[in-house]
Formats: C-alpha cells, sequence, structure tokens
C-alpha cells in the first residue's frame, strides 16, 4: 500500500517536472526567436551607422544657414528674360529659345531638411535607431512598449508633419523641451520629409 501511494507520488512529480521542462523549452525557444529578431535589427542598425558614419559631417555654420533659408527666406524661382527680338523690315528673325535647364539628380543634391534631418524614411521606425527606442520607450511613452508601437503605426499613416504634430499634441503630454522630445521630432521630419 505504501509503496504504490510513493509509487504514485514520483509518477505525479515526474510528470510535473516533465511539463515545467516543456515550458522552459517553450520559452527558451521564443527568447531565441527574439534574440534572432533583435540581432537582425541589430545588424540593420549597424549598417545605417556605418552608413551615416562615412558622411562627412556638414559644419555648424553651413547647418545654421540651410535652417535660416528654410524658415525665414522662401526660394524665389526667377523666370529667365525673354529674348529681344529686333525690329526690321526684312524676314523677321526667329526667336531665341531658352535651353532647358535640367533638374539636378536627385542623388547629386540633398534637399536642404535632409542635409539637417537626414535621410527621408517612408517608415518612421526606420529613422528610430534601437538606442532611441528604448529612450522614448521610457521618457515619452512611460514604458508602454505596446503604447509606443501602436503610435507609430498610427503616425505612419498620417499624411503631413502637421498632422503628427497635431496627433502628438492631442494625445500626449509630452515636455517640448526634453532632449527625447526634440530627438522624436527630428524623426518625424525624417519621415514627413
Amino acid at each position: 500500500m505504501i509503496n504504490e501511494y510513493l509509487m504514485e507520488e514520483v509518477i505525479k512529480y515526474f510528470e510535473s517536472l516533465e511539463s515545467r521542462i516543456a515550458a522552459q523549452e517553450a520559452l527558451r525557444e521564443g527568447l531565441e526567436e527574439r534574440i534572432s529578431a533583435l540581432e537582425a535589427e541589430l545588424a540593420s542598425l549597424e549598417a545605417e551607422m556605418d552608413e551615416l558614419k562615412s558622411r562627412p559631417a556638414p559644419e555648424p555654420q553651413v547647418v545654421e544657414k540651410i535652417v535660416e533659408k528654410i524658415v525665414e527666406k522662401p526660394v524665389e524661382v526667377v523666370a529667365p528674360e525673354k529674348p529681344e527680338i529686333p525690329e526690321s523690315p526684312e524676314e523677321p528673325e526667329k526667336p531665341v529659345e531658352p535651353e532647358p535647364v535640367a533638374a539636378p539628380a536627385k542623388e547629386e543634391t540633398a534637399t536642404p531638411k535632409a542635409a539637417v534631418y537626414g535621410k527621408a524614411v517612408s517608415d518612421i521606425r526606420q529613422a528610430i535607431s534601437l538606442g532611441d527606442r528604448f529612450l522614448y520607450q521610457r521618457e515619452l511613452f512611460g514604458q508602454n512598449a505596446e503604447l509606443m508601437q501602436r503610435t507609430l503605426t498610427e503616425i505612419n499613416e498620417l499624411g503631413s508633419f502637421d498632422e503628427a504634430m497635431s496627433y502628438i499634441g492631442s494625445h500626449f503630454q509630452w515636455d517640448t523641451e526634453s532632449n527625447s522630445y526634440q530627438q522624436f521630432i527630428v524623426s518625424l521630419h525624417r519621415r514627413f520629409g
């Protein structure tokens, strides 16, 4: 009787142990998948960092001048002057048409905003480094990763920088003087170019 009872207890213990081992194995597999995803993201961020490091840094005076032009002075487009046609009784000369000016290739020149904020992106997540993700999650989203992801998804669906700023203003009470807020706004600029 005692042997049967002990045997049943041992069997129950081993069954319990097997289920705990299976749960630990499932947890380990989940962690391995998460680690793989983070390693892939880290590799992507390292490649982006290498690209950024290879770019020459703009001098502060150049950046200030670009910002001044963007903020204070609209770009003036001057139409080419019409050539004068001489009046003569003889056969009139054909008017000289101005030569078309080819637009510079986008790869050769960067827009003023790109020079200040960085390369434009189609998804705001591409403009946020891994370190900044942790910073924003901690300081802007109160450690709520789900809220941050939902907010980034909703911002991506907006049509302009002004709409994104309006969305942020209506949903959050962030300190606009904080470094993390200023960095987040730079990411918004990159998203909405």
